[in-house]
């Protein structure tokens, strides 16, 4: 099995940090598994969650701390070489701008690192909502295909291991004249996605409460669904863009960051298959 069942759980003073850390500790509750709690920043290590730590360490879940002075990049690939975690959870930054040199910090996080990763927004429990998947199910990438796949396999196992409704969102291009014949209608284009969408999930054997599928860039239409049916969490895939590319266009799931009020369970393309040992066997000692 490629991730071991271990949570790293980054941590700094920033106002979602609690968040995380609460966030953290019910999944570790749930897959019974063990916490790895990293301080990043100038500030006074553990400063402002003093009383979470200490109701921590009268829990059953077991964890280690470590205070980073490295950069947060730096320190999660050398963490990763020692102990393939199973996912990464951070409190999300406030805003994310794209027109600054550096890319924020988050969307290294997303491009780098060798998990799924969860950037937490709020404190609301995942169980008083909705899973939203937001997948592109009409694609002929093998690669992404396989990352549609695996969005909907962990969507999936949390709706199922919260008994919540599952959804998944598609976001179709608009209709163009000139295209193929299906490309210059818009009800054929929502048509196709929808029987892909389908066919996907029959392969699968999953089932959603509903499909979502409308015309727009994903970082308007995505949001907008996850406000209309209040997810408490969306899952989305990343390609993982670097270089000048990432730095012209980024990616989806870091230009749907500011525009999201819930957390963001994020997978890299090529994890998929990987995961897969994992989840069953979580699923299987949950059920």
């Amino acid at each position: 099995m490629l991730f071991s069942k271990r949570i790293l759980v980054v941590l700094d003073s920033g106002p979602q940090s609690r968040n995380a850390l609460h966030r953290a500790l019910l999944i570790a509750e749930r897959m019974v598994c063990d916490l790895e709690l990293i301080w990043v920043g100038k500030s006074t290590p553990w400063s402002g969650i003093e009383a979470d730590m200490d109701a921590l360490a009268k829990t059953e879940i077991r964890f280690t701390q470590e205070v980073v002075t490295d950069d947060l990049i730096d320190a999660v690939c050398k963490r990763w070489k020692q102990d393939h975690f199973a996912l990464l959870v951070k409190g999300c930054d406030p805003r994310h701008s794209s027109r600054k040199l550096l890319a924020p910090r988050d969307w290294k996080l997303l491009r780098n690192t060798p998990c799924p990763v969860l950037l937490v927004k709020h404190d609301h429990h995942w169980a008083h909502g909705r899973i939203l998947a937001a997948v592109n199910t009409t694609t002929h990438n093998p690669a992404l295909r396989a990352n549609n796949q695996g969005i909907l396999m962990l969507a999936g196992f949390i709706a199922r291991a919260l008994d919540v409704p599952l959804h998944a969102v598609i976001a179709t291009p608009p209709a163009m004249q000139g295209a193929e014949p299906e490309m210059q209608s818009q009800v054929l284009i929502d048509q196709r996605a929808q029987r892909c969408a389908e066919k996907v999930l029959s392969d699968m054997n999953l089932t959603v409460d509903q499909l979502h599928i409308g015309e727009g860039p994903p970082e308007h239409w995505i949001p907008n669904v996850s406000k209309e049916i209040d997810a408490s969490l969306v899952v989305i895939g990343t390609h993982a863009r670097r270089g000048m590319s990432a730095a012209l266009l980024g990616n989806t799931a870091e230009r749907i960051l500011d525009r999201l009020n819930t957390d963001i369970l994020v997978l890299r393309a090529g994890l998929s298959e990987p995961l897969k040992p994992l989840i069953k066997e979580v699923d299987t000692a949950v059920s």
